[in-house]
């Protein structure tokens, strides 16, 4: 039993049909740069349309500008003596914690926003113009504790009672 011999096709065959390596323009290729290209160029309209309108109305583009700045003392212009110290009184009425969640993270709800460890919590006294800003240190089972730097402070969880009901 012999295995019947069969014929090799040479590369020169009379076949119309011939594979071609791909290139880069073919397929998926072709239409990922027909994409880019559509994309630059609506990009480049919106931006020439939206220059025209902004010249139209006559006003510069104002973008806001924020600078972070802190001083550590205050003083009168021309003043050598340093000013008095600002002093916040820190109250139980200042601080409200309604929620506590002792999850991954910790959370809590204080003064009616989410904070995690670690957030910072501004508090504004009713008769000063300067906030009190505390850093939450730890988010404990019914108390948070802060920090300011150098002192620390805890807080406990309030749950207000149920208004009491009339008798019919």
């Amino acid at each position: 039993m012999d295995a019947p011999e069969s014929e090799t096709t040479s590369d020169g065959s009379d076949s119309p049909f011939v594979l071609k390596g791909a290139n880069t323009m073919s397929g998926n290729g072709r239409w990922l740069f027909i994409g880019a290209v559509v994309g630059a160029l609506l990009f480049s309209i919106a931006g020439i349309v939206f220059r025209q309108y902004r010249d139209t109305i006559g006003e510069p583009l104002r973008l806001p500008t924020f600078i972070k700045a802190r001083t550590n003392t205050l003083a009168t212009p021309g003043s050598k003596e340093p000013p008095p110290p600002i002093v916040v009184h820190l109250s139980t009425d200042m601080v409200r914690v309604s929620a506590i969640a002792l999850g991954h993270p910790r959370l809590a709800v204080i003064n009616g926003k989410t904070v995690t460890e670690g957030d910072s919590v501004p508090l504004q006294s009713p008769n000063s113009p300067v906030a009190l800003i505390l850093r939450v240190a730890k988010i404990g089972d019914g108390s948070i504790e802060f920090t300011d730097g150098k002192n620390s402070y805890t807080a406990q969880l309030t749950i207000p009672s149920p208004p009491k009901r009339k008798p019919f």
